[in-house]
């Protein structure tokens, strides 16, 4: 073989005098060891549209499954046809410009062994020409890279969760900055406000400001179970403890809850829940599901208006409503109301500060019970949560 001088980047012209049959004759015992331990395959394949395959080296059974006399001359089958579909265009581009070129090519693509597992290689070669400069073969070397794609995906995945968590952390920040920031300041400044000029208020100004401290410590509150809840959902603590519990009773004991606030906005409750429907999830994260979305009916129901709590069994699952007659949702942002970034967020009826946690939450936990979540929305007129979550019907025993 001559080897012509090349530019930088360009590989050798080599030019083939011998014919493939004196091939192996011309390797020296030295060659033949270090092609039988290398990783991966050498080959040499013909120029031509299947890239009939001449040589294999020993590395062609562990990286394909198949023994090197299978696909030399394409006996069993040609290596093009090991190459994933979707990247054979890519390879026989690649190749198609190296020879070209005369410059070495190389790429990244996928093989499906013959046990069927995918596996990303690395290919380099170089077209070998004959005495007239036409490409008659092509040289190369082939070797899995299967670890490192799969490190690269690991690091992407890594890579997109810290981007999601900057994105938690910013949204607490502002959580923190804003929602914190009126509640406190009305607990402070009414507070002095009283101190100060106490003997000059009568009782019912007294009660008066009394009830606004309350209202700003439960809005307090509120956000930092919220926050609470969402730190144990991000740092994995949270563990699913299936249970069958009655579901009436579980509304009913959320109400207990929300009563108060009800009552100041002359709210009423409507509930449509069959005793005999029960819930197999997790009864304190459904507890915290149903308390958010009922509340957040609460905030934004117009004064003497109805919230209505229904439920009603769906095949396996049973569908929890949670309909008011309220404010509504513009229907531009009901595709925003579970995103983290999200910056929709209004005050309720009565001026009730909105955390930007709650649904969030709801979607969260929900998701964890391998449920699902919709909302139906008409500008002001009503809003209507529905949740379908694991469920039974209870049809034997006491009830």
């Amino acid at each position: 073989m001559n080897m012509a001088k090349t530019k930088e980047n360009q590989v050798p012209e080599l030019y083939l005098k011998d014919g493939v049959e004196a091939f192996n004759q011309l390797l020296p015992d030295m060659m033949r060891n270090l092609l039988h331990n290398m990783p991966g395959i050498a080959y040499r394949c013909r120029n031509d549209s299947k890239w009939t395959m001449l040589f294999l080296s020993d590395g062609c059974f562990a990286l394909t499954g198949y023994q090197p006399e299978e696909l030399l001359y394409n006996s069993v089958m040609s290596f093009e046809d090991l190459i994933l579909p979707e990247d054979r265009s890519l390879v026989r581009n690649a190749v198609i410009m190296g020879v070209k070129n005369r410059r070495s090519y190389q790429m990244e693509y996928r093989i499906r062994t013959r046990e069927g597992t995918v596996k990303w290689v690395w290919e380099q070669g170089n077209a070998v020409f004959d005495a007239a400069r036409n490409p008659r073969y092509l040289d190369g070397l082939i070797t899995d890279i299967s670890p490192r794609k799969q490190l690269e995906e690991e690091l992407q995945a890594n890579a997109a969760e810290l981007s999601r968590l900057n994105v938690i952390k910013d949204k607490f920040f502002t959580i923190i900055a804003h929602d914190l920031q009126n509640p406190v300041y009305a607990i402070i400044s009414l507070g002095e406000f009283i101190s100060q000029n106490y003997q000059n208020f009568n009782p019912r100004e007294l009660d008066d400001f009394i009830r606004q401290i309350n209202s700003s410590a439960k809005s307090i509150y509120q956000l930092l179970e919220n926050l609470l809840d969402w730190t144990r959902a991000q740092t994995g603590s949270i563990q699913i403890q299936n249970s069958h519990f009655r579901l009436l009773q579980l509304v009913e004991q959320c109400l207990e809850t929300i009563l108060p606030h009800a009552r100041s906005k002359e709210v009423e409750f409507q509930l449509e829940i069959p005793r005999k429907i029960y819930l197999y999830c997790d009864q304190h994260l459904t507890e915290v599901i149903l308390r958010s979305l009922i509340f957040n009916a609460v905030k934004y129901s117009q004064p003497n208006s109805t919230v209505k709590v229904l439920a009603e069994k769906r095949g396996s699952e049973i569908a929890i409503m949670v309909e008011d007659q309220g404010v509504g949702i513009p229907r531009s942002e009901i595709a925003n109301l579970f995103k983290i970034g999200s910056d929709f967020r209004r005050p309720g009826t009565g001026n009730e500060s909105e955390t930007g946690l709650g649904l969030i939450l709801v979607h969260d936990f929900v998701r964890r019970m391998k449920g699902s979540i919709s909302v139906e929305s008409k500008a002001n007129r009503y809003t209507c949560f529905t949740v379908l979550l694991p469920g039974v019907e209870k049809r034997t025993g006491k009830d």
